[in-house]
C-alpha cells in the first residue's frame, strides 16, 4: 500500500509540475513581449549618408501589393528545404500517431517516411549558407538586389541545383517501393540512397544508381559554386566607388563551417562508393569508421552558423553599408570556426598516421582519444579541451554581443531586438546549453565522483533529442524576416525599426520556440525527479513516466500532442506567411494587433544623426 502510495503521489507531483511548465512557459512567452515592447526605440536606417530619422506615422511604402518584388530565388531554395523538412517530419509525426491509435498499422508508409528524413541531413548547412550569401547580395547592392543582380545568376542556379538534389533525393525515396517493389527505399545514415539488396535489376538499377549520382554531382556542385560565389561577388560602382567590404568574418565562417561539413560527409560518399566498387579494405573499414565519428563534431555546423549570421545582420541592422559585430565577437566567430576544423581534422588524421583510437565523446561535438603513448595522450587531451572551451565559451560570447551591441554613432539610436533574433536567441540558449550542461558534467565527472553530476548529466541527455529542430526554425525565421524587410522598405528609400513579418506570423516564430523549450523542460523535470533519465518517443517528445497513473500520463498526452502541433503548425504557418505577406499587411503599415506586443512606433522627427 505504501508504494502504491510512492507512485501516485510521484506521479501527483509530475502531473503538478508539468502544469506549472505550461504556465511558466506562457508567462515567459509573455515577458519577452512586453521586454521587446519596451526597448529602447530607435531610426529607421538608409543606405547613403546622413542618415534620416523614419517619420513612420508619415511614409508609406515603397511597393504595393501588386507592384512588389517577387520573393527572390535565394528565399524560394531556402523554403524549398524548410518545406520538405518539416513536411517530411509533420507527416511522419502524424503516421505514427495514427499507427498508435489503430490496430491496422500503416507499417510501410511509416518506414518511408521514416527513411525520407535521413535525405534532409544537409538541409540546414544549405539553407544558412544560402542565407548568408543572400545577405552579402543585400549589403554590396544596398537592398537592390534584383536592380543589380545579385546573386550571380549561375550562384542562383546552383542554389536550385543543390535544392533540387535534395528534393530528388527524397522523391526517389517515396517512389522506389511503388517502381521497385521494395517494402520501402533503402539509405545509408547520411541520406545517400543504398541500391544494394534491392529487388530491381537492370536497366531499373543501373538508372537508380546513376540518378544516386547525378544527386550528388548536383549537389556537391552546387554549395562549392555558392561558395566560389560569394567571393566573387562585387557591387555596384556607383554605391562602393572601388571599396567595397571584404566578405565578413560572419560569413566567412559560415564557408569554412559549410566546406568542412560537406567535405566530411563527401569523404563518406567516397568511401562507401570505393568500398562497392572494390570490396572493403583495412584501411577503407579504418577511414570508414573515423569520418562516421568526424561527422559527429560538424553536425555542430549549422547552429553555430546561424548565430553568426544572425549577429551580422543585428550589426547591419544599425549600420546598412559597413555594419559588423564587436571586434571581440569577431574573434569569438573564428574561435569556434576554428575548433570544429581543428576537432574535425584530428578525428580524421590521428587515427591515419598514429597508433591512436578515436571514440565518440559523452555528447554531441566530442571525441575521446585514447593513445598508448602517455606523452601524445596528454598532448591530444590538452588539444581537445582547447578546441571544446574554444567553442563553448565563443559561442556564448557571440549571444552576449547581440545584446551588448549598440548603435555605432549613438546608443540611445540602438533598434529594439527582432522577433527572429529574440527566438534564434531562445533556441540558441536551449541547443547549446544541453551540450555546454553536458561537456562541464564529463569534465567534472573524469575528477570526482558523484552521484550530483551523475544525475545532472541525465539531465542533460534527456533534452538532447528535443533540440534537434533549433536549426532549421532559427534558418526559416530570418529567412522570413529578410523577406518582410524587401517589402517594408518606405518611399524614402529607409526601412523602419519596427518592420517585420505580419504580426500572426511573429506570434508562430514564439510558439515554434517556446514549444521545443517545453519540452526541453519537461525531459529535464521528469528525469529529475526520477531515478532514470527520460524516455523520448520517435518526434523528440517526452514519453510518460512508467510509474506514472492515468492522470498522469493523459496529461502529459496533452502535453506532448499540444507541443508537437505548435512546433509543425506554426513553422508551416511562418513558411505559408513569406509568400502571404504584402507591404500593406506587415508592421508599421499594418493595424494588426499581435499576441505579443510589437516595439512601439518610432516618435516623428526631422533632425540629421
Amino acid at each position: 500500500v505504501q508504494a502504491g502510495l510512492s507512485v501516485s503521489k510521484r506521479s501527483f507531483n509530475i502531473s503538478t509540475m508539468s502544469l506549472r511548465l505550461l504556465l511558466l512557459a506562457a508567462v515567459l512567452c509573455t515577458v519577452q513581449g512586453r521586454l521587446h515592447s519596451v526597448t529602447k526605440p530607435s531610426t529607421a536606417l538608409d543606405v547613403d549618408e546622413p542618415v534620416y530619422l523614419a517619420l513612420e506615422d508619415k511614409s508609406s511604402p515603397m511597393f504595393t501589393k501588386d507592384t512588389m518584388p517577387e520573393v527572390s530565388p535565394t528565399l524560394k531554395c531556402i523554403i524549398n528545404l524548410t518545406a520538405q523538412y518539416f513536411l517530411i517530419y509533420t507527416a511522419l509525426a502524424v503516421v505514427r500517431t495514427i499507427n498508435q491509435l489503430r490496430e491496422a498499422k500503416m507499417t510501410g508508409l511509416q518506414q518511408m517516411l521514416e527513411t525520407a528524413c535521413t535525405t534532409v541531413t544537409y538541409a540546414p548547412m544549405l539553407s544558412v549558407l544560402f542565407l548568408g550569401t543572400r545577405m552579402r547580395a543585400i549589403q554590396l547592392a544596398q537592398g537592390h538586389t534584383e536592380k543589380y543582380g545579385l546573386p550571380q545568376w549561375w550562384v542562383q542556379d546552383a542554389m536550385y541545383a543543390c535544392s533540387g538534389a535534395v528534393f530528388v533525393q527524397v522523391l526517389v525515396v517515396l517512389l522506389i517501393p511503388v517502381v521497385t517493389g521494395d517494402a520501402a527505399a533503402k539509405t545509408d545514415e547520411d541520406g545517400n540512397l543504398d541500391m544494394s539488396g534491392s529487388a530491381a535489376g537492370g536497366v531499373v538499377a543501373a538508372t537508380l544508381s546513376a540518378l544516386r549520382y547525378l544527386i550528388m554531382l548536383g549537389l556537391y556542385g552546387g554549395f562549392t559554386a555558392v561558395i566560389i560565389g560569394c567571393f566573387m561577388m562585387e557591387g555596384p560602382e556607383e554605391i562602393w566607388h572601388g571599396h567595397q567590404p571584404p566578405v565578413s568574418p560572419a560569413l566567412f565562417s559560415t564557408i569554412l563551417c559549410t566546406a568542412t561539413f560537406f567535405s566530411v560527409y563527401l569523404l563518406v560518399a567516397i568511401t562507401k562508393t570505393a568500398v562497392e566498387l572494390r570490396g572493403n579494405s583495412e584501411f577503407l573499414e579504418k577511414l570508414s569508421s573515423v569520418l562516421t565519428l568526424a561527422k559527429f563534431t560538424v553536425n555542430f555546423a549549422p547552429m553555430l552558423s546561424i548565430l553568426f549570421i544572425g549577429a551580422r545582420i543585428r550589426a547591419l541592422q544599425m549600420d546598412p553599408k559597413n555594419g559588423n559585430p564587436q571586434r571581440w565577437a569577431q574573434i569569438c566567430f573564428y574561435a569556434c570556426t576554428a575548433s570544429l576544423m581543428v576537432q574535425t581534422a584530428m578525428v580524421v588524421l590521428m587515427p591515419l598516421v598514429t597508433e591512436c583510437k578515436v571514440k565518440k565523446g559523452s555528447c554531441k561535438g566530442d571525441v575521446d582519444f585514447h593513445c598508448d603513448n602517455e606523452g601524445l595522450a596528454t598532448f591530444l587531451t590538452a588539444v581537445r579541451y582547447v578546441a571544446l572551451s574554444s567553442m563553448y565559451g565563443g559561442f556564448s560570447a557571440v549571444v552576449a554581443s547581440v545584446f551588448l551591441i549598440t548603435h555605432p554613432k549613438d546608443p540611445a539610436l540602438t533598434p529594439p531586438l527582432s522577433t527572429a533574433m529574440l527566438c534564434t536567441m531562445n533556441l540558441s540558449v536551449q541547443y547549446f546549453g544541453v551540450y555546454l550542461g553536458l561537456f562541464i558534467c564529463n569534465t567534472l565527472k573524469q575528477k570526482i565522483q558523484s552521484s550530483v553530476i551523475d544525475k545532472i548529466m541525465l539531465i542533460c541527455e534527456a533534452g538532447q533529442k528535443t533540440v534537434m529542430f533549433a536549426p532549421m526554425l532559427s534558418i526559416l525565421f530570418w529567412a522570413t524576416r529578410m523577406r518582410a524587410l524587401q517589402l517594408a522598405k518606405a518611399e524614402d528609400g529607409t526601412i523602419p525599426t519596427t518592420a517585420g513579418p505580419p504580426l500572426w506570423a511573429q506570434d508562430c516564430m514564439y510558439l515554434c520556440s517556446w514549444s521545443v523549450l517545453i519540452q526541453l523542460v519537461m525531459a529535464m523535470v521528469v528525469t529529475a525527479m526520477g531515478d532514470e533519465k527520460a524516455e523520448m518517443d520517435e518526434n523528440g517528445a517526452v514519453k510518460p513516466p512508467k510509474s506514472a497513473n492515468k492522470l498522469a500520463i493523459s496529461i502529459f498526452e496533452c502535453i506532448r500532442y499540444f507541443s508537437l502541433c505548435s512546433m509543425y503548425g506554426g513553422s508551416c504557418a511562418v513558411m505559408a506567411s513569406m509568400f502571404l505577406m504584402t507591404p500593406e499587411s506587415i508592421p508599421p503599415y499594418s493595424n494588426e494587433v499581435g499576441m505579443v506586443p510589437p516595439p512601439p512606433s518610432i516618435p516623428p522627427a526631422t533632425t540629421k544623426v
